[in-house]
């Protein structure tokens, strides 16, 4: 497939406190996580994603807690400093109205185990699993197990082992497990920096459904490439508010934020900086914000 470069961050743009979107399961029964924001940096060529998360989490009492994220593809996860969200939220466009955009284009068998740890690696306060899924049958038990400490057991909820299995069905067998230390007073994590391979630009929403309360995602979109609204094939492009106008940066802006970036990009001598926001019921999100890559339709329709 002939690919156009791609890429998109998703971030804030005032200073930031960026919550990974997985699903969090508490190890005490009845505990409640503080989750009223969605923040992250996402860069996509078409081939690879980038995802830069830096997780702020408070509980109603102290707990561990196991945070879960699918995933398209088998993971890297490394360290990276907090001044990568600093400089991209320094380049955002700053909104004009409170919404905006228009119609414009936003630019196995039995002998096997459930599942496998393929690596473990402690990143500061993270103690983080790359875990292949195998029996999304017997994937339950084998959290309980994988993950019980002491005299806790954890326990996962009925209605989020139906989201797994329902992202099981549809091809996700990665699934990248956090296990942090969560208390009252909220508390930023070491950012994580996760590159994987995926044909579209993703980023999970369903596997929160279990959670309740409003939530707001805030998006920075970095691309050389205008999307179409045919190309949200899991989100709709209605429910992508676009606050502000967008704008072009130099190529070394981009390495600025981040050098991985630019260079996943390809060194581009420019690119466009948007912003997009997707705001409701963290129980509400029944897709994931999915977009396939402009240049596969027209390769296609070239083709026909």
């Amino acid at each position: 497939m002939s690919l156009i470069r791609t890429a998109v961050f998703l971030g804030v743009a005032l200073p930031m406190f960026c919550l990974a979107d997985m699903g969090s399961i508490p190890f005490k029964q009845g505990v409640t996580i503080n989750e009223p924001k969605q923040n992250a940096i996402i860069a996509w060529n078409g081939k690879e994603q980038l995802l830069y998360l830096q997780t702020t989490l408070a509980a109603s009492e102290d707990t561990k807690v196991l945070e879960v994220m699918p995933l398209p593809n088998k993971p890297t996860v490394e360290a990276c400093e907090v001044g990568v969200f600093k400089r991209c939220a320094f380049l955002l466009p700053r909104p004009t109205s409170p919404k905006s955009g228009g119609s414009n284009p936003f630019g196995g068998p039995r002998g096997l185990p459930a599942a496998r740890v393929t690596e473990r690696k402690m990143i500061g306060a993270h103690d983080l699993r790359t875990v292949e899924l195998l029996d999304a049958a017997r994937f339950s038990a084998w959290v309980a197990e994988e993950f019980q400490e002491g005299a806790e057991k954890l326990q996962v909820p009925k209605p989020l082992l139906e989201v797994i299995d329902a992202y099981a069905k549809d091809g996700y067998h990665w699934f990248l497990f956090d296990v942090v230390d969560v208390k009252k007073e909220r508390a930023k994590k070491t950012p994580l920096r996760i590159r994987f391979a995926t044909d579209y630009l993703y980023y999970p929403m369903r596997i929160t459904r279990t959670e309740k309360g409003a939530t707001t995602v805030s998006l920075s979109v970095l691309t050389n490439v205008l999307f179409n609204t045919e190309d949200c094939i899991g989100i709709p492009r209605d429910a992508i508010e676009v606050p502000a106008r967008p704008k072009e940066i130099a190529g070394n802006k981009v390495h600025f934020i981040d050098p991985p970036l630019f260079e996943l990009l390809g060194r581009p001598k420019t690119a466009i900086l948007r912003s997009w926001r997707i705001v409701g019921e963290i129980d509400g999100f029944e897709q994931d914000l999915l977009i396939r890559n402009p240049a596969t339709i027209k390769n296609k329709r070239e083709h026909q």
